[in-house]
């Protein structure tokens, strides 16, 4: 649908669940969610407001990502962040599910970038929070609270960012690493985790191949001659711009059948964490982050029926190695759900339900077992 007020009229009329579909790339992660009829919003795009000079932008929710970066591209503008998925994701979904983004511009994540909302409750309520200026904080805690909130509170119409300069030189570098036995990876994870400023970086390791340092680098030409060194002092080999294709391939886009997770800990664990999880899954793509503390895994879709039994081996010998912290862990795509079992709402859960979406038509979630493993700790 094209139009916010049909919108609401169809989620007021409605008498069956709906699944928010914006671009569709990504219906397949979260959840697990119940059958229902799709409502699409993806004809929703375009620009409401944009003001170069407030660096502030307003879209509607359909808008891709590769649509906002050629918009604020052609004023020296960007958003700070690019997250997983495809270049054809949605700014709703990118909002909705606060994706993700590796190599984040500043270490920004979605909740710092976005200063409004257009919302349509479960009732079919059209309601606005926060505010289209950087200084406006009214509303502010509706803002952060529909990031993230997967559509289950609202369907996202309309949204309001935060943008930043585009810096002279601002582009992903890959280096092999010279040294790939345990000793020597052990030996630099403590450094990295120590230089995790001014840096950007993620410790990169495709299924069967050798390990690599991935950096953004920005700044000035100077600057950036300079980064790359650094690269080259914590042991990076033949350091070089990644082509947009590769960077695609390595950082965002995964298989739609293949199994995704995410996993964090205190950074003081990182060589016994990121051991565990190399010894644990042989056959993932891992992508470590130093300055988070978090790892994120890519399986062939053949792990599922073993990934409840290799993230309790990932525990174990974390644990056994010296890890003191828990281990948390979400599953992004591939969740499976065993046999169902009423799983009641917590309190705040059910009031924020009762208060946005009181009949539940809003993306629900199907009934999940205790094997549900969306959030797994040691």
């Amino acid at each position: 649908m094209s139009d916010v007020a049909q919108l609401a009229t169809r989620i007021r009329d409605t008498r069956e669940p709906l699944r928010i579909v914006g671009g569709g790339t990504w219906l397949h992660g979260g959840g697990p969610w119940a059958d229902a009829a799709p409502l699409p919003v993806h004809a929703l795009r375009g620009v409401v407001e944009y003001t170069p000079g407030d660096l502030v932008i307003t879209v509607r929710a359909g808008t891709t990502v590769a649509e906002l970066a050629a918009i604020t591209g052609e004023h020296a503008q960007m958003l700070a962040l690019t997250p997983y998925g495809a270049p054809e994701s949605t700014i709703g979904a990118v909002i909705a599910t606060a994706a993700a983004a590796p190599l984040a511009f500043g270490e920004f994540t979605v909740r710092d970038l976005v200063l409004g909302l257009q919302v349509i409750t479960g009732g079919g309520e059209i309601t606005r929070a926060g505010g289209r200026v950087v200084k406006n904080v009214a509303g502010f805690d509706l803002v952060r609270l529909h990031t993230g909130a997967f559509g289950t509170l609202g369907v996202i119409t309309e949204v309001s960012l935060r943008l930043h300069a585009r810096p002279v030189v601002d582009t992903i570098v890959a280096g092999t690493l010279g040294q790939t036995d345990r000793a020597s990876l052990d030996a630099l994870l403590p450094h990295l985790v120590a230089n995790r400023a001014p840096l950007p970086m993620l410790l990169h390791r495709a299924a069967g191949g050798v390990p690599q340092l991935l950096a953004r680098i920005s700044g000035n030409p100077a600057r950036a001659t300079a980064l790359q060194q650094q690269l080259r002092t914590l042991g990076a080999r033949d350091v070089a711009e990644l082509p947009p294709a590769d960077i695609t391939r390595t950082l965002h886009q995964v298989p739609a059948d293949a199994i995704v997770f995410r996993a964090r800990t205190h950074r003081s664990d990182a060589v016994p964490f990121v051991r565990a999880a190399v010894d644990a899954f042989p056959d993932g793509t891992l992508s470590y982050d130093p300055a988070r503390g978090s790892l994120r895994v890519v399986l062939p879709s053949t792990a599922s029926g073993s990934l409840e039994r290799d993230l309790a081996t990932m525990y174990r010998l974390a644990a056994a190695t010296g890890a003191t912290h828990p281990i948390a862990v979400v599953v992004d795509q591939g969740r499976t759900v065993a046999a169902p079992r009423h799983t009641p709402r917590s309190m705040l859960e059910t009031g924020l339900k009762r208060a946005f979406d009181a009949r539940d038509v809003l993306n629900p979630l199907a009934v999940v077992s205790h094997a549900n493993l969306a959030h797994a700790d040691v």
